[in-house]
């Protein structure tokens, strides 16, 4: 049945309403419920602690103690285990080999200024992973402690292997930048330019509440933001100073909760073949378990696990599509932070990890 419209003239009914003494206590309510989210253990914790409870090489000796027991608020990992674990006495993870700090940016600073020389810490916040001063001061607009900065490596795996092996701390790179890294690595020596989108999963953005979390806002839609002014352009420059200048980086938000898929066209310095671009991925990863050569990346494929999977593709002679997708909580956070503590404590570097196959669906 089709209806009939009215015809004209149309009217509008304006409503609005003044909060009452009903509603009292509303605010309260929401601060109270926002400052309980803040205090949850976040993602990046959360997936170290499921890969070294199965880590051939790893007894979990403490977990800083929060509010709410990890069994309660992530059922997944019950394990009675863990409760023993709870502590909030800094002391205690002086007595380890080995401290995994997972902070938002700008927190990881207390806990390393109490640990630093009394073991061996993996900082998986963006605090200190920029050494150089001057993109240090633009793009985290703050003073970098000097101090602490010259005495962390940088955990680029595929770029510094060997020195990481020699190395008590480790600042672990941030997703966007590894994925970017990995892409452009074979062709550094040859690139002049590039241009990047990386589209990224909700999970990027951590727990805290926001309305860019939101999965309203997130769900069905997809939008760009730090366009040329994400802190990961600082990882990058580090890692390839020549392209400094030279670099556009589109960071986008995607309808999907795990995982980066990330497109760079880079423009090369002379011209180079099909053949040619391949030989050079080969010669840069030969020896990498998790870097996989595919003719087309699929984010799915690596989804859930420690794999980072990347095409070629040809433009023109002198420019090239890269394409590459990885887990932004796997091998974009916990996952290559477990290769670093793996190398410096002489273990193969996939231990622990190399088992963990994609989740597909």
């Amino acid at each position: 049945m089709i209806a009939i419209t009215p015809k004209p003239p149309y009217y509008a009914e304006i409503f609005s309403t003044i909060r009452t003494n009903v509603d009292e206590g509303y605010n309260e309510m929401v601060e109270k419920m926002e400052a309980l989210a803040k205090l949850q253990n976040g993602y990046l914790g959360i997936e170290l602690i499921r890969i070294l409870k199965v880590h051939p090489k790893v007894n979990i000796k403490h977990i800083f103690k929060r509010d709410t027991l990890i069994e309660n608020e992530f059922p997944h990992l019950l394990d009675t285990s863990l409760n023993s674990t709870l502590t909030s006495n800094i002391e205690d993870f002086k007595k380890l080999d080995c401290v995994f700090l997972s902070l938002p940016h700008g927190h990881s600073y207390d806990y390393i200024k109490e640990l630093l020389g009394e073991v061996k810490i993996i900082d998986l916040s963006a605090d200190s992973r920029i050494s150089n001063k001057s993109l240090y001061s633009q793009y985290y607009n703050n003073e970098m402690n000097e101090d602490i900065q010259k005495q962390f490596t940088y955990g680029f795996v595929e770029k510094n292997k060997e020195v990481i092996k020699t190395s008590n701390n480790i600042a672990n790179p941030g997703c966007f930048a590894l994925c970017a890294q990995l892409s452009i690595l074979p062709f550094k020596d040859i690139a002049t330019s590039a241009f990047i989108n990386a589209v990224t999963g909700s999970s990027g953005g951590g727990k805290d509440p926001s309305i860019k979390n939101h999965h309203s806002i997130r769900s069905k839609n997809m939008f760009s933001y730090g366009i040329n002014s994400h802190r990961h352009l600082a990882e990058i420059y580090q890692s390839f100073p020549d392209l400094e200048g030279n670099l556009s980086f589109i960071p986008t938000s995607g309808p999907f909760v795990r995982g980066i898929f990330l497109t760079a066209e880079l423009t090369l310095k002379s011209d180079f073949s099909l053949e040619e671009l391949k030989h050079k991925f080969q010669n840069t990863f030969s020896n990498e378990s998790f870097i996989r050569y595919q003719e087309n990346v699929n984010l799915v494929n690596t989804s859930g696990s420690n794999y980072c999977d990347i095409s070629i593709h040809q433009n023109s002679n002198k420019k090239i599509i890269v394409q590459a997708s990885l887990d932004n909580l796997m091998k974009g956070a916990s996952g290559n932070a477990i290769e670093c503590f793996n190398l410096m404590h002489n273990l193969p570097y996939n231990e622990g990890v190399g088992s963990l196959m994609p989740f597909y669906l």
